[in-house]
């Protein structure tokens, strides 16, 4: 099936990302399956026009039989495990979850005959690495545990698409960051930067800022930000272009970023200006395997999937965050 109307299983669909892609399957006329086990997630943030199942991806009996019964055309596997200090101190859930998990998922998916899979992986299977502008080409090189799940399921769903029929796309999102007009980010703990300093401006309560004198334009590390909704924007993308009949079996990886390198500064900059409040920044030392750059190569999401942010400058993200 080609069109809007085709019936998607979105695995994660309670959590940040996922969420915010059923909004946009939806408006974009599929019909919509969420499969979530609601360990990270919450369940109303499921939108009501979506059909919601409680369990495991990694439940292989349920699986196949929720593909069989509601005549799924296409999977958009966001569900994962994504704390990256929590992957240091737990790899054999990480890798339990993000990866023999979703091997259940990805078989289940064969064994019912349905071939577009899109996975949500991650720029941390990049690591560390000091290339001006990170493109797909560069080899996997992580540098802690959740990285090194993305790495591994990339590698079994690319050997999928290469030994039969499968049509992938693996969505390596960078940071992602923001609200939509109803999804916004409830992380525990909270580990991303902008609700962190947001925080930090409305409680007065120090922030503390790892590294000042990277060689970047004002010292600071300099990373990707990618607003939530063009995050979702990029999902329906790639499940549209994996659904037309004259996309070939095969497995692509696409940066999905804003390709523009904002440092912690900067963010903190943009945010002292929309709260009107100043932040209490405590400088420490640089942490270890911190590098000072990491920024997207969006190219390949451009020419692929016809797809560019369109909401990811970091003012109107922290602004998304205060609407």
């Amino acid at each position: 099936m080609t069109e809007p109307g085709a019936t998607i299983l979105l695995t994660g669909g309670a959590g940040y990302v996922g969420a915010a892609t059923a909004d946009a399957l939806i408006a974009a006329g599929y019909q919509v399956v969420v499969l979530d086990d609601l360990t990270t997630g919450h369940v109303e943030s499921i939108p009501n026009a979506a059909s919601f199942q409680t369990g495991s991806y990694g439940d292989t009996s349920r699986v196949e039989q929720l593909l069989h019964t509601a005549r799924i055309h296409a999977v958009v596997h966001c569900g994962a495990r994504s704390i990256v200090s929590e992957s240091a101190e737990q790899p054999e859930l990480y890798f339990s979850v993000n990866v023999q998990a979703s091997l259940n998922l990805l078989e289940s998916v064969r064994n019912a005959g349905i071939n577009a899979f899109v996975f949500s992986s991650s720029a941390a299977v990049y690591g560390a690495q000091p290339a001006l502008y990170l493109g797909e080409d560069l080899p996997p090189d992580p540098i802690n545990p959740y990285g090194a799940t993305k790495v591994a399921f990339e590698l079994a769903l690319r050997s999928y698409a290469e030994a039969g029929d499968l049509r992938a796309v693996a969505l390596r999102y960078f940071n992602v960051a923001g609200s939509t007009d109803r999804i916004s980010e409830r992380h525990t703990p909270e580990t991303h930067l902008v609700p962190r300093l947001l925080h930090a401006a409305q409680s007065g309560e120090p922030f503390e800022l790892y590294g000042a004198d990277y060689a970047t334009p004002d010292g600071s590390a300099l990373r990707d930000y990618v607003h939530l909704s063009d995050v979702a924007a990029a999902n329906v993308a790639a499940v549209k272009h994996l659904l037309k009949e004259s996309t070939t079996p095969g497995y692509a990886a696409v940066n999905i970023g804003s390709g523009v390198g904002t440092s912690v500064k900067e963010a903190i900059s943009a945010v002292e200006r929309s709260t009107k409040r100043t932040i209490n920044v405590q400088v420490k030392p640089r942490r270890a395997g911190d590098p000072p750059r990491l920024v997207a190569d969006i190219s390949r999401a451009a020419s692929l999937l016809g797809w560019k942010p369109r909401q990811s400058e970091i003012t109107r993200i922290v602004r998304s965050l205060l609407a």
